[in-house]
């Protein structure tokens, strides 16, 4: 690991050099954080906000707040940078109005299924800006660590979901997890009681058991909706097997399983850590598996990875591939 940072620290671009110092060695670099703020995707979002610190779009869209703030979390900007705290602030101030869009009617009705809407959504991003102390906040994750309960007690899919117009539907009552409870949960600690830690653990273990899983959506009336279930339909992938395309969220899921801390703990996740472990190995530590996919490049409220300006150089592509695996090795380990 310090052959790793040492190159990242000398090769890599500002962003990846000030998360390293930050999350792993524990310093914070004044000069770097002036850098982070030239990075184009970082201006070109700073540009977008009004004088309140919104963003006048949709609020989850490519374009939006919460694009914006994954953006600033990834890029490693502080919340303390006055525009994110500006936008964190107005993103608390609207309250229940914040998810215009196409969010509006179809997260609030997530929420009040719970499956996890516009609420969850705005709670993982406080939690990802170290804000877990909010009530909303607070409410949230007690509705997340409900979702993995009830996947850990769920006997198979066929008996939580029904058929509605050829479409496989979740049954009315039933709860099920996806990417922003796994974010949530990642990015916050005061949840991690002996006893919820069990939850999410059995919660994760039954989902792998049932992967991959079919495309599965919620009912509303007549109106069938798509639930945030980007990267949790498949927990046991083999890694030589995956496309380019599949290595981003393959990498987001492990991250947050990682921040979890429990890959020690499940045999499957166990085995691809140490898949991973073996492609590094190849590269003498390095990932130098020629792998590149617009899930990278392109910054979503889902996709978007590549902390870099471009992969143009073999270089620039190492550097970003061998810090998201540093990053799930690391926080595997401590």
């Amino acid at each position: 690991m310090e052959k790793i940072i040492s190159w990242l620290l000398e090769k890599s671009c500002p962003s990846i050099k000030y998360r390293i110092k930050k999350e792993i060695l524990g310093e914070r670099d004044k000069d770097l954080e002036k850098e982070l703020i030239r990075d184009n995707r970082v201006n070109f979002f700073l540009g977008l906000q009004d004088k309140t610190g919104w963003i006048k779009e949709d609020f989850h869209s490519p374009l939006g707040v919460e694009t914006a703030c994954r953006v600033f979390l990834e890029k490693g900007l502080e919340p303390s940078f006055k525009p994110y705290t500006q936008m964190l602030k107005e993103l608390e101030k609207r309250e229940d109005s914040f998810d215009n869009g196409s969010l509006e009617r179809v997260g609030k009705i997530l929420d009040r299924k719970g499956f996890g809407g516009s609420n969850m959504i705005k709670a993982s991003v406080f939690a990802g800006a170290g804000l877990e102390d909010r009530v909303f906040v607070r409410d949230q994750v007690a509705k997340a660590l409900e979702c993995f309960d009830f996947v850990s007690k769920t006997p198979s899919i066929e008996q939580v979901t029904t058929f509605y117009r050829g479409k496989k539907v979740f049954q009315e009552g039933v709860l099920w997890p996806g990417i922003y409870q796994l974010r949530l949960l990642a990015f916050s600690s005061f949840w991690r009681t002996e006893k919820n830690r069990k939850i999410v653990r059995a919660g994760i273990e039954r989902i792998i058991e049932l992967s991959p899983l079919p495309s599965i959506k919620v009912l509303e009336k007549s109106q069938i909706i798509a639930p945030c279930s980007f990267l949790l339909n498949n927990f046991k992938p083999v890694l030589n097997e995956l496309s380019p395309g599949e290595w981003m969220p393959w990498f987001h899921q492990m991250e947050m399983l990682a921040r979890l801390k429990i890959i020690g703990d499940i045999g499957e996740l166990t085995q691809q850590l140490n898949e991973l472990r073996l492609i590094l190995a190849e590269g003498d530590g390095f990932f130098t598996r020629r792998i590149s996919h617009r899930n990278f490049f392109n910054w979503s409220p889902y996709s978007g990875m590549a902390l870099e300006k471009d992969w143009r150089s073999r270089e620039r592509r190492i550097s970003d591939l061998s810090f998201r695996s540093f990053l799930v090795n690391y926080f595997s380990e401590v």
